[in-house]
């Protein structure tokens, strides 16, 4: 099986770059992998977390990324192109 990857920062040309990475699978019959790499928790740069409101946004911020990489790969996937989107944090 042949693999493409994209990787996106949600960023205007996010939907460019996954456009024309779809044209490219469709062309070699790939599987598309789209990947974010999210910001790292303070906790693991060496920050104080602060208070629980904090750690509720981060999580917040996460589903909501992760939610976008799902809809790029479901879209992609009702046009017959193998996808999946992946976060890594």
């Amino acid at each position: 099986m042949k693999n493409i990857l994209v990787t996106i920062d949600f960023e205007e040309k996010g939907q460019l770059l996954i456009d024309k990475a779809a044209e490219m699978a469709a062309k070699f019959n790939a599987k598309l992998w789209i990947v974010h790499v999210a910001a790292p928790e303070p906790d693991f740069v060496g920050f104080e977390v602060g208070p629980q409101y904090v750690r509720d946004v981060l999580a917040k911020d996460l589903r909501k990324e992760h939610r976008l990489l799902q809809d790029f790969a479901n879209q992609l996937k009702s046009k017959n192109i193998e996808a999946e989107g992946l976060l890594v944090q």
